[in-house]
């Protein structure tokens, strides 16, 4: 919305003028952020030194939304299908209904008309087991980005009207490795990927700056393109997967890690607000979005008068 997005921009000035609302509003449950990362065989050294900088590139940006222990990789060297479905199943008993779920798919995929399958050691991981695995989680806030080739044919086992889905190709047909995956990874540390200048990329903008980069690759080569990308779902602009500028600070001043820790929620308590906008009215989710902004505005401002006084460089 316009409107929405002008309120963000134009926050600090607000609050500057207005100083903070006393808006009595529900609470938001804080909502967390899951991801995992899964990595696949690369085949040569080429493609394993492209995927590891996917990998790398994915883990920091999701690492700037939640904490470390909420982000699990797999690497290509040791991952197996078996230790994969376990740990789906181990998230299970972890993740509530209101929390978010990210699964990257990092490699090389195949599809023979029939099945999809994802390239690991050992037995495969197929569509169907990530189906399976994802149908028994809690919540409908699941997002799966699959950058490998063939990638599109996850679509008919994955898509439903909840779940998000970003790939690489447009079917199965597609067989050829993708350039894709290449600038999405980017596309989470890159200011020309937010569109909206809220210095948050969202999984909506990282795949358009993703599409346009590959477009302009096949375009600049003179090549016919191989690979055509794909999204799925109508709240991929809300679901936010990696905030740009966003350091790790030292925590070893208590006021310092608390007033940290307030803004990591608080961020936490937004991206959920902007999740859930369709199941509330216009008015309630101006309201609620104005008073968590101001809230936000306020504990940044604490954050740096704090860092002023220990000498410290925002």
């Amino acid at each position: 919305m316009v409107v929405t997005s002008s309120l963000e921009h134009d926050l600090k000035p607000l609050l500057i003028l207005c100083g903070l609302m006393s808006v009595l509003l529900p609470a938001i449950s804080k909502a967390e952020l899951y991801v995992v990362v899964i990595e696949g065989l690369a085949g040569d050294g080429v493609y394993a030194e492209q995927f590891a900088t996917q990998v790398a590139a994915v883990t920091e940006a999701s690492k700037t939304l939640t904490t470390d222990n909420r982000v699990y990789v797999f690497p290509a060297r040791s991952v197996t299908r078996e230790d994969v479905l376990d740990h789906f199943t181990t998230l299970g008993t972890q993740i509530t209904a209101s929390d978010r779920l990210a699964v990257y798919l990092i490699g090389h995929g195949s599809y023979d008309d029939y099945e999809y399958k994802f390239n690991i050691a050992g037995p495969d991981l197929t569509g169907d087991d990530l189906a399976q695995a994802l149908s028994e989680l809690p919540g409908g806030n699941q997002l799966v980005v699959n950058t490998s080739s063939a990638s599109g044919a996850l679509a008919d086992a994955l898509m439903n009207d909840e779940r998000m889905l970003i790939l690489a190709t447009r079917s199965g047909a597609e067989r050829h490795a993708t350039k894709f995956g290449n600038y999405f990874a980017a596309a989470l540390g890159d200011p020309g990927a937010d569109l909206d200048k809220n210095q948050v990329i969202s999984a909506g903008e990282a795949y358009r700056f993703a599409e346009r980069q590959v477009d302009d690759y096949f375009e600049r080569n003179g090549q016919l393109a191989t690979e055509h990308s794909r999204i799925e779902g109508d709240r991929t602009d809300r679901f936010s997967l990696a905030r740009l500028g966003a350091s790790r600070p030292d925590r070893d001043d208590d006021v310092l890690a608390e007033l940290i820790a307030r803004r990591e929620a608080l961020n936490g308590q937004l991206d959920e607000l902007r999740l859930s906008r369709d199941a509330m009215s216009a008015g309630d989710y101006q309201e609620t979005l104005l008073q968590k902004l101001l809230e936000l505005a306020q504990t940044e401002n604490e954050i740096e008068a704090r860092e002023g006084e220990l000498g410290r460089e925002n």
